[in-house]
């Protein structure tokens, strides 16, 4: 990746509404950087349709803090823009409210065991606990306890958890319960990774791109459909 500019204090936010190249073999047209978080970044552009899945671009961004040059890959696409992957030396260069992405999704897993490092206690569970995970990022999860007053009880902050996610593919993992919040719904816990296999990464990070496409579309028409019945209940005034 080339930068040409400054290189401190840069917000995600100074790309949007930015001049946009986009570059394949043969083919270049210019858009406007509409959406940037995470691992995606979204270009309106009107060829749209020339771009396919898994092409190789060069994006180049202008935008108030400088010139931005870097390689990336078309993940996805609708009518009018195209998704790309904003890659990690890319990340770096700007500052966000999170580390990572988080996603909400509705999946559930399995509490095995618990494990209190400093007591050096541990209990495995000869039926293992159902958990509903309600959100996912690259660092950490988020999830409630199916109906187990008792277990909820027990998982207390710091706390070691082996559990078992359901994604689509079974993904073991040892976290460390960070956040313990009472809602009418239950009781919501924050655990961030401690162990994850390495083999399992790139199916993660897979899984969290896809999900993080989604609602993103999902969100972005809704602001669409509320946008045009404004605009209608204003036409009809």
């Amino acid at each position: 990746m080339k930068f040409y500019g400054s290189k401190e204090g840069n917000d995600t936010e100074v790309l949007i509404d930015c001049k946009a190249v986009l570059e394949k073999k043969d083919f270049v047209t210019t858009g406007v950087l509409t959406y940037a978080l995470g691992d995606i970044i979204e270009v309106e552009v009107p060829q749209f349709d020339v771009f396919q899945l898994g092409d190789k671009v060069k994006m180049t961004v202008y935008s108030k803090s400088g010139l931005f040059v870097f390689d990336t890959t078309v993940v996805a696409k609708e009518l009018g823009s195209v998704i790309v992957i904003n890659p990690p030396e890319n990340r770096k260069r700007f500052t966000e409210k999170r580390e990572f992405p988080r996603v909400n999704i509705q999946q559930d897993g399995l509490l095995h065991s618990l494990h209190d490092v400093q007591k050096r206690n541990k209990h495995l569970f000869e039926n293992p606990v159902v958990i509903s995970i309600k959100n996912i990022s690259m660092n950490g999860v988020g999830f409630s306890i199916y109906e187990n007053s008792i277990v909820e009880r027990i998982v207390e902050k710091h706390l070691h958890l082996h559990v078992e996610l359901d994604l689509g593919f079974s993904l073991p993992c040892v976290t460390e319960i960070v956040r313990k919040e009472v809602k009418e719904s239950g009781i919501y816990y924050g655990a961030k990774y401690i162990e994850v296999p390495e083999s399992k990464m790139n199916a993660l990070r897979a899984y969290i791109l896809k999900n993080q496409i989604e609602t993103y579309f999902v969100a972005k028409k809704e602001e669409q459909s509320k946008n045009a019945l404004e605009k209608k209940s204003v036409v009809n005034q």
